[in-house]
């Protein structure tokens, strides 16, 4: 039960993030300012890493999303695994979802910058959504010895998804961040999914390893860590700077946080094998 409040909790956190950069960086001029000058640098540069960016997001996002998806909720299922197939599938579709009802059919964009960049809401990225989601699903299926050999290709593929979209002058920073915070909420609540539903089937919690007890304290800093620089952006835009430089940071470290903290919730819960195998111990 307490580990279901942690979670909730978590979720919470990450729809206060989401509810103060809608708020700063779409229904503020001074947040829609900074929001579109940061994407205009990003665009104008010829930063060759951002130009390389640029390319992979306007050819590759999706197909790599949907074959990272395959791949590895197949893994999941053919290793019986069901659990983590589950969560990884309402991970991306609940994402998905999710940032193209918030796009398109619950926020309006006002025109408070006097025209500048005035055209529809662009917030959340439904690229960036697909690949960050993509991402964090991956993780929740893989197996616990496999996290850690993935995330580190996981998390820079995300990292230049969300980058790239800017770069390409499809989403401003604060469409990504959004993005990114919105699969923060689905993984969350796709954790506790899956710990209600084997506390409801009776079985018993299994003892953790130590790499496991590690992850599990770690998580709710990484999570929590993802949301207070999503924060630290639009108080960046509010107080009426905008750095292109510390925008992109601060952007790539909630993707970064945002994909780490996948890999430590879902290595931080026992899987379905060691719980069978702790009951079998005891009896």
């Amino acid at each position: 039960m307490r580990r279901n409040v942690r979670y909730l909790q978590l979720a919470g956190v990450q729809l206060a993030a989401i509810a103060v950069t809608i708020l700063v960086c779409v229904f503020t001029a001074s947040g829609q300012y900074a929001d579109q000058a940061a994407m205009v640098a990003t665009t104008a540069s010829g930063n060759p890493v951002l130009r390389a960016a640029q390319h992979v997001s306007a050819n590759y996002i999706i197909v790599v999303a949907a074959v990272t998806m395959l791949v590895g909720i197949t893994a999941a299922l053919v290793r019986r695994r069901f659990a983590e197939a589950a969560a990884a599938s309402v991970i991306f579709v609940g994402s998905s979802v999710v940032t193209q009802v918030l796009k398109h059919e619950v926020i309006a964009r006002p025109d408070l910058a006097s025209g500048w960049g005035a055209y529809g809401n662009s917030l959340p990225s439904g690229h960036a959504t697909i690949a960050i989601a993509a991402a964090c699903a991956a993780l929740f299926a893989a197996p616990n010895r496999m996290k850690f050999v993935l995330a580190p290709v996981l998390v820079t593929w995300a990292a230049v998804a969300g980058m790239g979209v800017i770069a390409a002058g499809w989403h401003r920073p604060s469409d990504v961040v959004t993005a990114s915070l919105v699969v923060g909420f689905w993984y969350t609540i796709a954790a506790l999914i899956v710990t209600a539903a084997r506390h409801r089937h009776g079985q018993a919690a299994a003892v953790l390893t130590r790499p496991q007890r590690r992850l599990r304290g770690l998580a709710p800093v990484l999570v929590v860590g993802g949301a207070i620089t999503a924060v630290a952006l639009s108080a960046f835009y509010a107080s009426g700077s905008g750095r292109t430089l510390v925008t992109a940071v601060l952007t790539v470290v909630t993707i970064i946080a945002t994909v780490l903290g996948a890999l430590a919730v879902s290595g931080g819960m026992p899987s379905a094998r060691s719980r069978r195998a702790s009951v079998a111990s005891a009896v």
